[in-house]
């Protein structure tokens, strides 16, 4: 693996938190490589019908009631195990009958970085063409373009410094990132076919994660507050720069396509207990945010890198479900949709590989990054191919175990001064014993 995300920091903020993938609210130094994953014929996949479809799933979270009652049925369903084999081709990727254990079969890799890594997906308003950062040709990162049904790639920035997070413009004509260039992170914005970049932010703390307004002039983006080390959300008029506009304390913004609405859609980390990721939205009345509301969360997992379908009305979003110690980078995490309001959830993938910052294209496919083929690419599946929650327990889990790792120490957001690591070993398969395999549940513990 090419340096990736491996521990790059400025100004005290690392790679992993500036693009949403801590799982709690992070204040780390530096972040390690997602381990490269090979997966030899000795792998065990994931079932490929989701946990909490059909008459099995509903007997199962009903037989579960009694121990979920107590936590608000506020946790997320852990994987199915089942029996099965998978081989892996002679270059170490993953097979289809493994990579290709989601969705039913409407799964389709989209970028094919074989060295480096592919992150950060944004696909423009008519679904033609995305944007992503990648190292894949060097082990910085840089922005790419490619067409969604295409290979070729066309490389948009080439400083030797980092280039992350973009996001196109509403009109398909410029794009936004967050750059290094100059320090520290700062917001650019460039022509969509490359070309010298117009900074729009210029002061010592770090700002990242840019999202454009429906009227393709303001951009919302996060700042890390150096006095009190919190992350905040801004607003920026790209045709005056120096007029910005606090709007509160959270993560990741995202603007909601809905023009009829000015809502912003973030992550905000629990300020007590776990600090656990969940999804809020806030409205902007007259460039004031009011009204924040929590849309969905879990005591078991953190729920975060949230995103708007194109018409506003549902919300894509990653679960991380009892993460270990203080590592930023899950080895398992899934994508969900969820109506606006917080009802129907539905789980899109089914657990056996990193599956995270997904993004939704007009085409009614959501894209994402995956590592299930031994590397992160960006891969897609049809918005609609996941399985809906079954009953009132949609999220019910077991909630009778957690795993040795799952309590409030052990999820503290780190000292400015920790180093984050990856937990060491296998991870501990929490799935509730009735979701087993035959031979699994005989001998589990």
């Amino acid at each position: 693996h090419a340096r990736g995300l491996s521990a790059i920091a400025v100004a005290g903020t690392c790679i992993a938190c500036l693009m949403g993938s801590a799982l709690v609210g992070c204040t780390g130094v530096s972040a390690v490589i997602p381990p490269r994953t090979t997966v030899g014929a000795t792998a065990t996949p994931a079932d490929t019908k989701a946990p909490n479809s059909g008459a099995e799933a509903n007997a199962t979270w009903d037989n579960e009631a009694g121990g979920a009652t107590e936590s608000g049925w506020d946790t997320i369903p852990l994987t199915r195990r089942a029996k099965g084999m998978s081989g892996a081709s002679a270059d170490g990727s993953m097979t289809s009958a493994s990579a290709l254990s989601d969705g039913g079969g409407n799964l389709s890799q989209v970028s094919f970085a074989t060295e480096g890594s592919d992150y950060a997906p944004d696909v423009d308003k008519t679904g033609t063409f995305m944007v992503y950062a990648s190292t894949q040709h060097r082990p910085t990162f840089d922005i790419y373009r490619k067409s969604v049904d295409g290979r070729t790639v066309t490389q948009l920035t080439t400083d030797p410094s980092d280039d992350l997070m973009p996001s196109i413009a509403p009109d398909g004509s410029k794009v936004a990132f967050a750059s290094n260039r100059n320090g520290n992170w700062d917001i650019y914005v460039m022509p969509i076919g490359g070309g010298a970049p117009t900074q729009l932010t210029a002061d010592s703390d770090d700002e990242v994660q840019p999202t454009w307004a429906p009227d393709g002039r303001r951009i919302a983006f996060s700042r890390k507050n150096g006095r009190t080390n919190t992350w905040e959300m801004w607003i920026v008029d790209t045709q005056n720069p120096g007029l910005r506009s606090f709007v509160c304390e959270g993560f990741l913004p995202r603007w909601s396509p809905d023009e009829k609405k000015d809502v912003l859609l973030f992550q905000r980390a629990r300020q007590r207990g776990s600090r656990l990721y969940g999804v809020w939205t806030i409205e902007l009345v007259q460039g004031e945010g009011l009204g924040p509301t929590e849309i969905v969360s879990a005591k078991n997992a953190a729920v975060l890198q949230p995103g708007w379908s194109p018409d506003g009305t549902k919300i894509v979003f990653t679960t991380v479900v009892n993460p270990g110690g203080d590592a930023e980078w899950p080895e398992q995490s899934d994508i969900w949709i969820i109506n606006a309001d917080g009802t129907s959830r539905i789980g899109l993938t089914n657990g056996r590989f990193r599956n995270m910052q997904p993004t939704w294209g007009a085409d009614g496919r959501v894209y994402f990054v995956s590592n299930r083929g031994g590397i992160e690419n960006i891969w897609s599946m049809a918005a609609d191919g996941g399985q809906k929650a079954a009953g009132s327990v949609e999220f019910a889990a077991e909630t009778r175990e957690k795993t040795k790792n799952f309590t409030a120490t052990g999820f503290k957001a780190p000292s400015n001064n920790a180093a984050q690591r990856m937990p060491s070993g296998a991870s501990v398969d929490g799935t509730p014993d009735l979701l087993r395999s035959e031979d699994a549940a005989e001998h589990h513990d």
